[in-house]
């Protein structure tokens, strides 16, 4: 059977398919506890008075005994009144054995003191549960919660690893919360650590979540007008994920929030996910001659010192938008930061980020061979050995980031064009994306294998300055390479008037393999690499250099690199002799 080639290139779809401190708002807190404070400083005061005025059996004596005791009674309530606002769960000797139990009560008070937020500390110890908050279950306010992890003390425990949430045989109660109906089960298996559905202000700090069905930090709000849902400014602080099937820290539909001193590892898509951040309307488009921006006064998530390693990818953003992520590492990951447009979320396309001052390195985890510690859920045909992938992006700035070590592109930048049954409405163009003043190669001792960077020409707008001495992937040569990669700044490209397509480059597609002689073996283009079955055999176009030596970043930490098993030169040459799978 003969194979059309947008058949074949239509693998993108399926395989992106799969990707899918700021406090809370406590300032009643912080003023009770300063009223508290000076409560009981006033009551040392009247007190000390007292003391003295007994001793020296003056006339004053009554009165002073009087303030003494209205002071003491006053800082007293005070503090009781401070306390309330805590939800204690531990092991032993706790209210509260469950952070749900704890954090349900916590919600019941909120809504009974409207201006005050809870919070809810768990003591060290292993907590097999996943926790449900839904905003729109009645009964409760989660607004502003503050789940934190803390010492015995009670006092915030900067080791994030003490605080374990164990997601191997543990439920989710769901009775009583939206959507549950008599007759369904009360508890289900827990698909995410703690997951909060349209909340505001909700703040997770220093805990362990790992063994998840899905997640394991998760906040969101329904994208369905008539659900009335909204999640916004949430916290993600001092936060580890480790070993789920899909995603670890997730944010979906949320007007803003922050990803801060956080750490994930072997998840089978990202350790950190973006994805349809909302626009001011449902209809919002950037088509059209003079398109209005997704949010005329735009809220940014902050994605601020989180490392990714050892995941398919570093991070995957999904139609996200007024995303920043700076001083973050993602190294060994199969792609280390994939910006991309699907039809899977709304708000299309992707864009109008910042990455700036990351250090990407290593990022050739080729998890779909032997030897890969965790099971990938994105689907066969994901390019690997890419620091940043921008799939049909818009507007991406990426500027002063650390870009080596990787086998097959340090950067890259492409359309997912309609034409290839990817995008249904064209929306995922690679426009008006700029890489400035990065530093690719390590200083030539760890380069980039085929080229520090990669653009497939089409659409329009991008540039690329001060990169160093940077390499750039050629094509067919019928294309001058600096108009490929034309210097910033460059004028904005209307979307409507940008192109999907450019054949005449080859870096796109090249042309003279679209033919039944064996196109599929043109490994220098992206979609090229989609065509390779299976697709742990992308290896075998990588330019593997000898192994990195190891890597100490501006703070003092080292890592080293980390591979799965290699892919063996034999099967590299059986995949030069296989006969063309468009003409078998």
């Amino acid at each position: 059977m003969k194979h059309r080639p947008s058949l074949v290139l239509g693998l993108i779809a399926a395989v992106l398919m799969a990707a899918f401190a700021v406090a809370a708002p406590a300032s009643a807190a912080t003023s009770l506890e300063k009223q508290v404070n000076k409560a009981e400083k006033q009551q040392k005061q009247a007190c000390r008075k007292a003391n003295k005025a007994n001793k020296a059996k003056g006339k004053n004596k009554a009165r002073a005994k009087k303030n003494c005791s209205k002071a003491r009674k006053k800082a007293k309530k005070l503090r009781t009144k401070l306390n309330a606002q805590y939800f204690d769960v531990c092991k032993n000797g706790c209210r509260y054995k469950s952070i749900q139990n704890a954090a349900d009560s916590a919600g019941k008070w909120q809504l009974r003191n409207r201006s005050r937020s809870a919070t809810v500390r768990v003591q060290p110890g292993k907590y097999v549960e996943g926790v449900l908050l839904h905003g729109k279950q009645e009964g409760v306010d989660f607004d502003g919660l503050t789940i934190i992890g803390v010492k015995k003390n009670k006092k915030p425990n900067k080791n994030a690893r003490a605080v374990v949430l164990e997601g191997t045989n543990a439920k989710t109660v769901v009775e009583g919360t939206p959507g549950w109906a008599a007759g369904d089960p009360p508890r289900i298996p827990a698909n995410n650590a703690i997951e909060g559905r349209s909340i505001t202000g909700l703040v997770m700090k220093n805990m362990w979540a790992r063994n998840y069905q899905n997640n394991t930090f998760f906040v969101w709000a329904s994208n369905v007008a008539e659900d009335g849902e909204r999640c916004a400014d949430f916290v993600m602080d001092n936060l580890v994920s480790s070993d789920t099937r899909a995603y670890g820290l997730f944010s979906r539909n949320c007007y803003g929030g922050k990803f801060l001193n956080s750490e994930g590892w072997n998840h089978g898509d990202s350790a950190l996910y973006i994805g349809e951040t909302p626009c001011d309307t449902d209809d919002w488009t950037n088509k059209g001659p003079d398109p209005a921006p997704c949010q005329a006064d735009p809220k940014w998530t902050i994605v601020r010192n989180i490392t990714s390693h050892q995941n398919a990818l570093g991070y995957s953003g999904t139609n996200s938008k007024y995303v920043k992520i700076e001083e973050s590492t993602f190294y060994n990951n199969g792609v280390g930061v994939v910006p991309n447009t699907l039809d899977s979320e709304r708000f299309e396309p992707t864009g109008w980020l910042i990455l700036e001052n990351n250090d990407i390195f290593w990022n050739n985890y080729n998890f779909n061979s032997t030897g890969s510690e965790f099971d990938s859920v994105v689907q066969e045909g994901t390019p690997m050995g890419i620091g940043i992938m921008l799939v049909g992006s818009d507007g991406v700035v990426s500027k002063g980031n650390n870009i080596f070590g990787h086998d097959q592109w340090g950067a890259a930048t492409f359309s997912a064009p309609e034409l290839f049954d990817v995008n249904e409405g064209d929306d995922a163009k690679n426009t008006n994306n700029q890489f400035i003043d990065n530093e690719m190669g390590r200083n030539s001792t760890d380069p980039n294998g085929n080229y520090d960077f990669f653009s497939d020409a089409s659409g329009g707008g991008n540039c690329w300055s001060g990169n160093g001495s940077s390499s750039f992937a050629p094509g067919n040569g019928s294309v001058p390479v600096s108009e490929i990669y034309p210097a910033c700044p460059q004028a904005a490209v209307n979307h409507e008037a940008a192109s999907s397509l450019n054949f005449a480059a080859g870096t796109q597609i090249n042309t003279a393999f679209l033919s039944p002689q064996e196109p599929w073996r043109d490994l220098s283009t992206v979609f090229g690499v989609y065509t390779v079955v299976p697709a742990k055999l992308q290896e075998c176009s990588w330019n593997i250099n000898a192994p990195s030596p190891p890597f100490t970043d501006a703070d003092g930490v080292t890592y080293t690199e980390k591979r799965t098993d290699p892919v063996s030169a034999q099967e590299c040459t059986d995949l030069a002799n296989r006969p063309s799978p468009w003409n078998p």
